[in-house]
């Protein structure tokens, strides 16, 4: 899983391009502008209005926003409100007709790809503005009391006014929260408040964080950083530290408090304990929340068959190995040899040489997730680093995944190379316009990530056949997960549905099935992200694979669609047509 920057997918899509309200008024240009500098002086603004409102993404997306002119850096979180969200919807309408406004033919074929990528994700974008209230910002994998603590921790401090503004963020959290909780209140009167269990989850999540705050990990990640901090007095040191333990138990223990008693106060409210499509009008928010995280560009009748084709692929390729080697399942190794995750991505980066086109070689921090949230945050995740800034790469590994040598190591490639690092690093290298890092195509990131995770499966093991079975198992049990996510939130499956589904495959196990079951409501269109990415993927690679034949090869395809940037596949089909006339 990628972290790119906080919540840019949750409670802040309501925010999203508010600053557009003011767009059109100041691009007006010169009737001496070309077409294209005046699509990319769009652009250049669009990206500074967003990245600039935010102050935790503005941290995230620059090291040094002054370089880009933005001088009046944000220290407070964003709080949700109605006039917010209202503002949100009109920026977001101001910005496509601002876009409507240029002729895509005049353009050059870099701002064109640009063009189509902002056309069709603002359009998605604004159908989900249609469902207020539909959205879940505190789910307990991915709201925001689960992934800020982490994003909080990786905070840099590459200045003494980074520190200043990382105190003065942190005190404005129990204000964010409390604007939540008010959003939260809000979905309750509308009949459309979470679960019991869900609610339960995100408390005892709360509880967990706010077990042991003498020893906090906020606290002693913080101090960390300002040991690091050359540029700091012992003084100066000394008063930050007092500050920051002031704000932590005067905001941010007060703040989870506060999700604590809101949520428990909202308990029983909740009017749906099932999928998205037993609400009012949950099916269509559940295609317009699919078509906009996965860029799939499908309805939700192909999306169920692209599924079952690629579950019903993976499957005959288990059933086929299994009947070449009876004895392939009593000698299936877990063991790679390789523990170390240094050595691991080490590793990995000399395995990908052939099959990849090359990116620069840079260092990765590997951390692991703290106590507190282990049961609660994604087995792995990688946090991007800003784009001035590509030598800080952090990916941290939950240890309650228990890991094996073999999945330590196909997470690695899922997370570094050549998955999300490794992505990122070449995306850098192909210097796409920044306005392009607004948008977060899970579809693209994800499905890249679990398909190259796919193909780590023949560099740890040797024994092909056998790395072949152990990648097609592994496909076949996401795809599993991915075809429930359609079957509770669009076609209605109940606990018991979903069970006999499971049974069909040989999972019988009540409370597995029952923990399935729970992700899959909390978040819904989660799984479809990884799975519809690879299944995506794979059907491009195998379209192009027809269409060049003997002169197909996998590193040239892989360097196209990775030259193409995170985008919705319908963008990169088109694209590859070209591609492939060239080939």
């Amino acid at each position: 899983m990628k972290r790119k920057k906080l919540l840019i997918a949750g409670i802040l899509l309501l925010l999203f391009l508010c600053c557009g309200v003011f767009l059109l008024p100041r691009l007006q240009g010169t009737s001496a502008e070309t077409a294209d500098e005046a699509f990319e002086r769009f652009t250049h603004t669009l990206f500074l209005n967003e990245v600039s409102s935010n102050a935790l993404t503005l941290h995230y997306t620059l090291s040094e926003p002054e370089r880009f002119g933005i001088t009046d850096v944000p220290s407070a979180f964003c709080l949700y409100s109605k006039d917010s969200s209202d503002a949100a919807a009109a920026g977001l309408e101001n910005t496509r007709q601002a876009l409507s406004a240029f002729s895509r033919e005049e353009l050059s074929d870099s701002n064109r790809l640009t063009y189509d990528i902002l056309s069709y994700q603002l359009e998605k974008q604004a159908a989900l503005l249609n469902f207020p209230y539909y959205e879940e910002i505190l789910s307990p994998t991915l709201g925001a009391q689960a992934q800020l603590p982490i994003l909080l921790a990786e905070y840099a401090f590459r200045s003494e006014q980074d520190i200043e503004n990382y105190i003065s963020l942190l005190s404005t959290i129990d204000a964010y929260y409390q604007s939540l909780m008010d959003y939260e209140q809000e979905k309750a009167k509308a009949g459309l408040f979470m679960s019991d269990e869900t609610a339960e989850a995100v408390i005892a999540q709360c509880r967990a964080f706010l077990s042991n705050p003498g020893e906090h990990f906020l606290l002693s990640t913080f101090e960390e950083r300002i040991a690091s901090a050359d540029f700091l007095s012992e003084e100066k040191a000394e008063k930050y530290l007092a500050s920051n333990r002031t704000v932590f138990f005067g905001h941010v223990v007060p703040a989870y408090e506060l999700l604590i008693q809101g949520l428990t106060e909202l308990k029983g409210s909740g009017k749906n304990p099932y999928g998205l499509c037993y609400y009012e009008k949950g099916s269509d928010y559940y295609e317009a929340l699919t078509a906009a995280v996965t860029g799939t560009g499908r309805d939700m009748e192909e999306i169920l068959l692209l599924i079952e084709e690629q579950l019903d692929t993976d499957l005959e390729t288990v059933t086929y190995l299994v009947s070449l080697n009876p004895e392939i399942l009593t000698s299936v190794s877990r063991q790679t040899g390789l523990t170390e995750p240094a050595v691991i991505l080490k590793n990995l980066q000399q395995e990908i040489l052939e099959d990849f086109p090359s990116a620069p070689s840079v260092s990765c921090q590997v951390k692991y997730v703290d106590s507190s949230l282990e049961k609660y945050l994604s087995p792995a995740f990688y946090l991007t680093p800003p784009l001035d800034r590509m030598n800080e790469h952090v990916i941290y590994i939950n240890p309650a995944n228990h890991y094996d040598s073999l999945s330590l190591y196909t997470t690695l490639a899922h997370e570094g190379w050549p998955g999300h690092l490794y992505q990122t690093l070449y995306e850098n290298s192909c210097e796409l316009d920044p306005v392009r890092n607004l948008f977060n195509f899970g579809g693209y990131t994800e499905g890249w990530a679990t398909y190259v995770e796919w193909l780590s499966y023949s560099y740890a093991i040797a024994d092909q056949e056998m790395a072949e079975l152990l990648a097609a198992n592994g496909a076949v049990s996401l795809g599993l997960h991915a075809r429930t996510d359609v079957g509770i939130h669009y076609e209605g499956w109940s606990l018991e549905d979903t069970e006999a589904f499971f049974a069909g495959y040989g999972v019988t196990n009540p409370e597995t099935v029952y923990q399935i079951y729970q992700a899959v409501i909390q978040d819904p269109g989660n799984y479809l992200k990884y799975y519809l990415g690879a299944a995506e993927i794979l059907k491009l690679e195998g379209a192009a694979e027809e269409a060049l034949s003997e002169r197909f090869v996998l590193k040239d395809f892989h360097t196209f669609f990775l030259s193409m940037g995170p985008a919705p596949f319908p963008v990169i089909e088109d694209y590859m047509e070209g591609w492939m006339s060239e080939q």
